[in-house]
């Protein structure tokens, strides 16, 4: 009875082995299938998903939008991009990089486009495409405190972004070159644009910022001195999640397409001061400039109007280059409001026609301001502001610091319902700023010694 049962026991355990071994043994492939959960790729997700998750800080650079249309260098890139894989770019707008890594770490995303340098901190946590380009760093100034020697920024005070690859900058600056410069941190929720602004109305006296982003349209400013080359040229990069070796292989191998080779090219085009031009059309705002507006004048009106967008219109239902009301258009014979060629030749007529009728009478640069004035708020709106400012006892013939002072009080009602105010309500404060802007961007134009046109 005894033997039966150890013999009984014997047989069970050897039958539960046996159950145990011979699927691993013989079909190992059942094992894998029924007990080991699969993880799909992320280059399948997003042909899955039909759409490309790519977080920014739409900071004015690498990606924004402009007009409901993406813009940028790594934002076209990735556009192109998203169409060779036939699906949707989703562009997800976060404050800062912390935010921007965590999503990437959490794979919210999957990929990241900010201006980014792989330094070594960072490609212990993520991937890093192939390099897009190369910068420089360089030291942002303005004219009253301008140096002409990093030396001389021993003891001062530096303003950068916290969390930002600047900071590494400024570390091997001071190690380099044996100098104290002390270092303040701004908030990352701070774009570099804004910095650079901010140093150019003096809320900080330097920062640090990529020569890409310096050179960048947006952040030219007439009170900032030439900038001082920092370093060595560095890398930018769009970054991935850590385990994402296949996208990245596949990234880069279109990276190296023609296609992507055409859209680096044109930014690098762009870079090279030998090579550079204002916009596509500076032909044709030679061909449509007559004194006293020569084509610089014209072009820093187009950028002030429309940002060199062809496309643009205004919720006042301007159109195009040079922002053309349609009635306006019709009067200086334009029927093809949004071509660049009509619309540039029709903007410089108006301007012409305004300054042949009201204001030839007054020396040239009183001329084109009270011009440009006329072009976006109006005649009737300037004879006002002349109004006031002849009985402030201001020079109604001087729009700077005179005329363009009592524009902007013609948005209050105590002002525009004045008997003697004959055309009302004004937008004075923007119709100051256009002015001003223009003749800032054109002083930006005509003084920028390092770029041939």
């Amino acid at each position: 009875m005894l033997r039966s049962l150890i013999n009984l026991i014997i047989i069970s355990f050897l039958t539960s082995i046996i159950f145990i071994i011979y699927p691993l043994i013989f079909s190992p492939e059942i094992i894998y299938l029924s007990n080991t959960k699969l993880e799909k790729k992320t280059l399948d997700k997003i042909k899955n998903r039909g759409a490309l998750l790519v977080a920014t800080k739409l900071d004015g650079i690498g990606c924004y939008y402009k007009r409901g249309k993406i813009r940028g260098i790594e934002c076209e890139l990735l556009q192109a991009y998203a169409n060779y894989l036939n699906v949707e770019l989703n562009i997800i707008f976060l404050p800062d990089l912390s935010h921007l890594f965590m999503a990437l770490e959490n794979k919210k995303v999957d990929i990241i486009a900010s201006d980014l340098t792989p330094n070594n901190k960072r490609k212990k946590n993520f991937l890093f495409s192939n390099a897009l380009f190369h910068t420089k760093e360089w030291l942002i100034q303005r004219k009253d405190n301008a140096i002409s020697d990093l030396n001389q920024l021993d003891g001062k005070l530096v303003s950068i972004r916290k969390g930002s690859t600047y900071e590494d900058v400024i570390l091997t600056l001071q190690k380099e070159m044996n100098i104290n410069v002390r270092v303040e941190l701004l908030p990352e929720t701070l774009s570099t644009l804004e910095i650079i602004k901010g140093v150019a109305n003096g809320l900080w006296n330097y920062t640090v910022a990529d020569q890409h982003i310096a050179q960048n349209q947006h952040a030219q400013h007439t009170q900032l001195a030439p900038s001082l080359t920092i370093g060595q040229p560095r890398e930018i990069s769009l970054a991935l999640f850590k385990n994402d070796q296949e996208l990245l292989l596949h990234l880069n191998t279109w990276l190296t397409s023609e296609e992507a080779k055409a859209i680096l090219n044109t930014r690098n085009k762009m870079d090279n001061p030998k090579q550079r031009s204002i916009t596509p059309w500076d032909t044709i705002f030679k061909q449509s400039s007559t004194p006293p507006f020569d084509w610089l004048w014209l072009t820093s009106q187009a950028f002030v109007e429309s940002s060199f967008d062809p496309n643009a219109i205004s919720s006042a239902g301007a159109k195009g280059l040079m922002q053309l009301m349609p009635e306006t258009a019709k009067d200086m014979g334009i029927t093809q409001i949004f071509s660049p060629n009509d619309n540039i030749k029709g903007g410089a007529k108006y301007n012409k026609w305004l300054y042949k009728t009201y204001w030839n009478y007054l020396p040239e640069a009183e001329a084109l301001a009270f011009t440009f004035a006329s072009y976006n708020a109006g005649v009737g709106h300037v004879m006002d502001a002349q109004r006031l400012a002849l009985r402030a006892g201001d020079d109604p013939n001087i729009w700077f610091d005179n005329v363009e002072n009592h524009i902007i009080k013609l948005e209050k009602k105590s002002i525009y319902t004045l008997p003697y105010i004959k055309y009302g309500y004004c937008k004075g404060s923007e119709t100051k700023a256009y002015v001003r802007n223009i003749f800032s961007q054109k002083e930006i134009y005509s003084n920028n010694k390092n770029t041939t046109y």
